[in-house]
């Protein structure tokens, strides 16, 4: 007998800066998922918050697509929520997506989904709390301040008395470098608090670190694995959101070339922050080594990372002979995996 295929729903786009990052790797998952294995819904979040049930046909743009938009709160009017899916699988970067906000949701309602849960996502997204819990694991992390208000003397007069230039300004809740500013002097530090905080009420300035950056992507729940490490040479001074999705002119070095001994401590290193966040499914880990002192240092963990076609976290996992298609499978199965166990727990009688 023929194995009945799973229903998966790829849920994307959102009202995040980064809703065009979502839409390309939603289609990157879209395209490469095993038809043999799942049958494909694609849920679409425009930018006003609203869902649709989008056709196949017009995933790349689906502002087209004429499906009725409502909402996926089973409470409101114009729900469109559906009881046929079996597992879903958000790819929505940035807030309301990769901070826990959607698994939450799916965590009460019951509703197994792949990636990490509403905890360790919210933990990762977090680039105050994360760092506070790396270094609590043993991990380095760049010299950084962080603050709730933009009061540009306060900034300065804190900045320049301790991390100095250059630095780089970061909004504390987002990813695909956006709202993300090098400063070198204090006039680009005010501008690049201004920018960092159209984006966040929280912001977090670091110092910049010399040497090169590589980035190890992490799958499984109890015992997860690490890939080799990869590299890359964006093709400006900063690896910022337009090199990484439009310019397409960034070198990649897959897997990195680093010795044996190095790699191995990196790919260590990867492991236990994704232990440190307690996270699940899958992430990708970023980190700094150092050029003076060859010390690893952690940038961050993507828990929903890139999945289009020029991005690290599937190309990575090539290098020992896996797929984009089989890892898109065992993904999912992570997550059955682990709603599985999280809901027999909630489920328990005392």
């Amino acid at each position: 007998m023929a194995e009945i295929k799973k229903n998966v729903a790829i849920i994307f786009g959102g009202k995040s800066a980064e809703h065009e990052v979502s839409i390309r790797s939603a289609g990157a998952i879209y395209k490469n998922i095993d038809r043999d294995l799942f049958n494909t819904s694609l849920i679409y979040i425009d930018r006003d918050g609203r869902w649709s049930l989008i056709s196949g046909d017009n995933i790349g743009n689906p502002e087209t697509d004429p499906a009725e938009k409502g909402s996926f709160i089973p409470w409101e009017k114009g729900s469109i929520i559906t009881n046929d899916i079996d597992i879903y699988f958000p790819v929505l970067h940035g807030p309301n997506g990769e901070d826990g906000r959607v698994q939450g949701m799916f965590e009460m309602s019951g509703a197994p989904f792949a990636g990490a849960g509403s905890l360790s996502s919210n933990l990762a997204m977090d680039k105050v709390i994360s760092k506070i819990l790396f270094e609590q694991a043993g991990l380095s992390v760049a010299k950084y301040k962080v603050f709730t208000e933009n009061d540009p003397d306060l900034i300065i007069n804190e900045i320049e008395g301790s991390i100095g230039y250059p630095c780089f300004i970061k909004p504390c809740a987002l990813g695909s470098s956006v709202g993300i500013s090098p400063a070198e002097n204090v006039e680009e530090l005010l501008k690049g608090i201004d920018e960092a905080f159209k984006y966040d009420i929280k912001i977090v300035i670091e110092e910049k670190i010399t040497g090169m950056e590589y980035e190890v992507s992490v799958k499984g729940n109890n015992d997860p694995v690490a890939s080799r490490a990869g590299s890359f040479i964006p093709s400006r001074d900063f690896y910022d959101y337009e090199d990484k999705y439009i310019l397409g002119e960034t070198e990649f070095q897959i897997p990195a070339g680093l010795p044996a001994e190095k790699e191995d401590e990196l790919r260590r290193a990867a492991l236990i922050a994704y232990k440190a966040l307690f996270l699940n499914g899958f992430s990708r880990v970023d980190f700094f080594i150092e050029e003076k002192t060859g010390r690893i240092i952690i940038n961050e963990i993507n828990t929903i990372p890139g999945f289009t076609e020029i991005s690290m976290f599937p190309k990575l996992w090539t290098i020992d002979g896996l797929s984009f298609r089989s890892l898109i499978t065992e993904l999912i199965d992570l997550g059955f995996e682990h709603s599985e166990k999280i809901f027999s727990k909630l489920n328990k009688p005392e």
